[in-house]
């Protein structure tokens, strides 16, 4: 039973794995995809940031979020997580959708001017660990570190940062100072001298970059996809079943052609009616098998669905029923008197017989069954 659980935990972990990776491509996808002018709509919410700082032994929230700014203060000594998440569900606000960050002095850091041209952006990051190498007396496995905008209007297609680092074991030192799970901090923050902290080193890549409104375009997607497949099915099924019936119709009105000699039928399904009436050699191999040996054919003639014999035999009226109860023949009817034949020492007949009609039966509930 255990490694049947084991088994099934696996499983859900490599679907919610492969889910979350097929949830990134879809939304990087969208966000090329989307006109630039655009993109300042997509990006109007504001995720939820909650700041904490130590402030004269007392634990400080600060959090930012989309209905406004809200701050308090909790007393010394006491737990500081428990009263956070008390806090942050009074403000109506999930601890799943809240980012939570830990806001160190700016002295902490150690800053670097750094210029980048606006081409350059989209490798700022190689950027960055390049001059950590080349330019710091620190190695990247040693610090965090991370760059801020400088000003707000680029200059002559340049644009300046701040680039802030900080050693790992300072940043966890405060973390753990704080009573605050190191693994559970999302950002680090630089207390500004207005009071306002500013983040400058982000852990959670995913949640930085994905604001409320991409999971919501996740979810919306699934719900559509969900949807599509179903249509798609049931648009398959109707399509199915209205060729069904198109091609029966058709098949039977080819039949009712060949039977009346009509040439309204299209000739494929002339020739696929005609394919389903029995031909010569079918008519010749049941003649053979029913026709007993004391019985030899004088005359054979088909005309269409009409087969008339002549002959002798032992017991004709046998034969008529012979001939009645037959899978291809039907209606066998005596076309004249049986007649002794003195030489032969039997009967001379004559009879007429109709050729079945193959899927008759069928056919004929069809035409009689009520149009719903």
């Amino acid at each position: 039973m255990t490694d049947v659980t084991v088994a099934r935990f696996e499983r859900l972990g490599t679907l919610t794995k492969a889910w979350r990776q097929f949830a990134r491509w879809w939304l990087n996808e969208l966000r090329e995809c989307t006109p630039q002018a655009w993109r300042h709509l997509l990006q109007a919410e504001t995720a939820t940031r909650l700041f904490i700082w130590d402030e004269q032994g007392a634990l400080t929230g600060h959090l930012v979020s989309p209905s406004g700014v809200h701050e308090k203060r909790f007393a010394a000594g006491s737990p500081g997580r428990p009263q956070i998440e008390a806090w942050l569900a009074e403000m109506g606000c999930e601890r799943e959708a809240v980012q939570i960050g830990v806001a160190l002095a700016a002295d902490c850091f150690f800053q670097r001017e750094l210029k980048v041209p606006q081409s350059e952006l989209g490798v700022l990051t190689r950027i960055l660990t390049q001059e950590i190498v080349h330019r710091t007396p620190f190695q990247p496995v040693e610090i965090w570190h991370g760059a801020t905008p400088v000003g707000e209007a680029p200059r002559a297609d340049v644009l300046e940062f701040r680039h802030w680092i900080i050693p790992k074991d300072r940043a966890e030192s405060e973390v753990v100072r704080l009573g605050w799970p190191s693994s559970d901090i999302d950002f680090i923050a630089a207390k500004q001298p207005s009071g306002t902290p500013l983040s400058v080193v982000t852990f959670g890549a995913g949640q930085r970059e994905d604001p409320p409104w991409a999971f919501r375009a996740i979810r919306t997607l699934a719900i559509a996809l969900v949807a599509a497949f179903a249509l798609a099915l049931i648009s398959v099924e109707t399509w199915q079943s209205i060729r069904a019936g198109e091609l029966e119709d058709a098949l039977y009105e080819a039949k009712q052609g060949v039977q009346d000699r009509s040439q309204g039928a299209d000739v494929p399904l002339r020739l696929i009616a005609l394919k389903a009436e029995p031909g010569s050699l079918a008519i010749w191999d049941e003649l053979s098998r029913l026709i007993p040996d004391h019985t030899f054919l004088t005359e054979l003639r088909i005309t269409g669905a009409v087969v008339s014999l002549a002959g002798l035999s032992s017991d004709a009226a046998r034969l008529v029923r012979a001939l009645d109860a037959s899978r291809v023949f039907a209606g066998a009817t005596l076309a004249g008197p049986i007649t002794p034949d003195a030489n032969e020492r039997k009967d001379r007949f004559r009879m007429t017989v109709k050729v079945r009609k193959i899927g008759e039966g069928r056919t004929n509930k069809m035409a009689q069954r009520p149009e719903s």
